[in-house]
This record gives structure tokens, sequence and C-alpha cells, in this order.
């Protein structure tokens, strides 16, 4: 006999049975009809894509990432890292067939080399909404709208959209004095505040960055001010006002409050959070997170401003917001609390087959259920009733059809309540009647 294959999976990634899928399903449709109601219509793009396509939009921290090689051609390709910077390549190339603004919507796989923990995977879905060709910030403060909206009919009552812009943030960094090229480096370590801390901050600025010191206190100091969302705004217009970049940033953000005050949005549900930076090198405006409060879960969406990404593909300009959702990650937390309940088996009725001479009539009953939309499932080979009824049971299925020489001579059907063991002698009008007022 051969050696037998070892069954092990790669770490980072799972396999899918039903009762995870069902509640996958039940995420992704919430997405879709929000989406959808919003204007949003579908995409989708390749599992593969040249690496370049990525490697010029991506910060230092996300290359890292990439699952990247060269195929047999000698091209050098990666596994799609995130969708949007695909969906620009997929505009790009067909930039003459789209109608702007375009409001698409995309739900697909993408692979990251990340340290496999909880909450993080190597394979995960990824889910994207974005408005192309629009500069306006009502594009984004919609977007934050929408995604609130989805956060409260998935289930979820503590979470916070925290919100900053990245021109406010250049413009805190030309006021400490520090250089144009320190900016995506400080970015990157400003962002990792809520996760290590201001003194982690401090250390990652002074030594791996080499920011020198009075640059650093000046920016920590500045993005460390407490108060409310007005509060903050206030002060920071004060301070930064001779810094033309920071107000433009603050004027952006000052609508987006705007439309969500308008919107009737609870102010629970969003604030300025001025460490919001966003690790990706593209964002150019507004940046925001959608964070779950409780249980130490953190950031479930990242969002902003990428006007130039695109056009890098076609050598215009072309304005574009939008965000990305980490599926897994919520139906993850839905699972382990429980927040729905769902069944994962599809089989509403089982029909029992214990006796060779009662197939022709199992089989008309079953077919008759189906063309009825009546889930339903003809046990697959004569074995006692007893073995058929446990598994009925342990599969959760509701309801058994019971078929022998006995109900076959009185030409009825016998339908069995698996839950409260009720039973009842039918005939088939009877019998869909009962399913149809189920």
């Amino acid at each position: 006999m051969n050696k037998r294959i070892q069954a092990q999976r790669l770490k980072g990634f799972r396999d899918f049975f039903a009762d995870d899928i069902v509640i996958r399903e039940y995420v992704i449709n919430i997405f879709k009809s929000v989406f959808e109601k919003y204007g949003y219509e579908p995409l989708e793009t390749p599992a593969l894509e040249y690496s370049d396509v990525f490697l010029r939009e991506s910060g230092e921290e996300a290359i890292k990432l990439f699952y990247r090689f060269k195929d047999e051609g000698g091209r050098d390709i990666m596994l799609k890292y995130e969708v949007m910077i695909s969906m620009c390549r997929a505009v790009a190339e067909n930039i003459n067939k789209i109608i702007f603004p375009y409001k698409r919507y995309q739900i697909q796989t993408v692979w990251r080399a990340e340290k496999p923990q909880k909450g993080r995977f190597r394979e995960f879905t990824q889910c994207d909404a974005d408005t192309i060709g629009s500069s306006s910030v009502l594009a984004d403060a919609e977007f934050i709208q929408m995604g609130i909206e989805v956060m409260e009919k998935l289930g979820f009552k503590k979470f916070i959209v925290n919100i900053s812009n990245r021109k406010f943030l250049n413009g805190i960094i030309k006021f400490s004095g520090a250089k144009n090229e320190q900016f995506i480096p400080i970015c990157l370590c400003i962002d990792k505040l809520p996760k290590i801390g201001l003194t982690e901050v401090k250390k990652e600025l002074l030594g791996k960055r080499k920011i020198p010191l009075e640059v650093v206190e000046k920016i920590l100091s500045i993005i460390n001010t407490k108060g409310e969302t007005e509060e903050l705004m206030q002060k920071y217009k004060g301070l930064l006002k001779d810094i033309p970049v920071a107000m433009e940033g603050l004027n952006e953000l000052e609508q987006i409050f705007k439309y969500l005050k308008l919107a009737k949005i609870s102010k629970e549900t969003y604030k300025f959070s001025p460490y919001i930076a966003r690790g990706l090198a593209y964002y150019n405006g507004p940046v925001w997170e959608f964070e779950i409060i409780d249980g130490g879960i953190g950031s479930v969406a990242g969002c902003g401003r990428y006007d130039d990404v695109i056009g890098k593909f076609v050598g215009e300009k072309i304005p574009a917001t939008g965000g990305s959702f980490g599926i897994e990650r919520i139906v993850e937390i839905i699972k382990e609390r429980k927040m729905v309940n769902l069944s994962s088996v599809p089989t509403k009725v089982l029909l029992t087959y214990f006796d060779g001479k009662t197939l022709d009539k199992l089989i008309d009953i079953g077919t008759l259920l189906r063309k009825n939309d009546i889930s339903t499932m003809l046990y697959p080979e004569v074995t006692k009733l007893d073995k058929q009824l446990k598994y009925a049971d342990k599969k959760g299925i509701p309801y058994v059809i019971i078929i022998g020489p006995e109900e076959a001579q009185k030409n009825i059907i016998k339908l069995k309540d698996m839950k409260t063991g009720e039973q009842k002698e039918l005939n088939k009008q009877e019998l869909l009647k009962f399913f149809n007022n189920k």
C-alpha cells in the first residue's frame, strides 16, 4: 500500500463547512443589500495580477506581505493582495466603457503573508466599495453613513468610526519641521498609536525612523491632544491656521461631520481621531476606520480617499474614495458571540428508505416536494429505520417521511416531527398544505 498522504492544511488558511458558510453568506448578503441600496454595482477581478500593479502603490509594510513569484514564462506576478488596486487596474483598462461617477462593490478572496493570529488569516474574503470619478467629500461622507448602516444591520452595538485626514496629518508634519520624505514613515508610526501606545511610537520614530527628538515631541503633543470632535476641530484650526494643507484637510473633515449630522447619524458612532493615518502610501485625503470597541477586536475596515492611483494607469487624474471590510473577521466575531441563529442544514425533509418495494413512492413524493420548493433528501440506501432516524436527528433535519409496506398499502404518508416526536398520517395534498403553512 502506498504511503498515506498527510492531511494537513497550511497555517493561516481554513476549510469552510456548512456552519461557517451559512453565517458568511448571511454577512455577505447584508453587505450586498446595503451597498446596492446606495447605488453600488458588483465587480470581479482575477486572482493573479502583475506584481508591478501593486508594488507602485503599496507601502513598505504591505510589500512584506505579498505572495509574489515568477511563473513559467518568467513574468513577475502575485496573488491579489487587495481588491482596490486590482479594481484600479480594471477601471483603467476599461476606462472608455465605464460611466462616471462609477460606484462599485467587490467581494472576493485576497492573500496576505500575515502572521496567523486571532482574526488575521493569510487567505480571506475582502469586501470593498468605492466611488470613482468624484472629488466631492460627499462621497466620503456617504460611505461612512453606509458603513454605519452595515454595522448596525450586522447587529453590532459598540462600534466607532475613527475619522482623520492625510492632508491634516501632512500639515502637522510640516508644522513640526519634519522633511517631506519623512511623511509616510511618520504616518506609519502614528497609525500604530492605538495598538502599541505613545511610548512605543516615540521609540520607533526616534530609533527606526531616525526622526529628531524635537520633531517627534512636537508631532506627538499635537496628535495626542484631547477633546470631543468639535472641540478638537477648533483647537487644530487655531494651531494650524497658517498651514494651508492642514486647513484644507480640516475643512474636508468639517464637511464630513456636517453631512453625518444632517443624516442624523448618532455622534456615538463616529469621532475625529487625529492618529488615524492608514498604512498604505496612496491615501491623500479623508481616512477612516470602523472599530469594534468591545472584546479587543479593533479595526474591521480601513477606508480613505486615493485621488492619484487610477490616474497613474491612464495618464489623467481620476479621483476615488472608498474602503475595505474584513468579512472573515466579522464572520468570526458574529460566530463567537452567537449573534445570529442560523440553520446550516438546508434539508427540511428526509425520505426514509427501509423497504426496497417503496422506492417508486418515495421518488414520487420527493419529486412533488421539490417541485414545491421544499428541500427534500432521499436516504441513499436501504437500511434500518432507526439508523435513518438517528441520522436525521444528528443532522438537524426537522421532518422525516416514513413509508413502509403498511403505509404503501393504505396509500398514506407518515410524517414525523423530529423535535416533538409527533406523527401524522397524510395524503399528498395534505402533505403539501402542511409545509405550505409552515
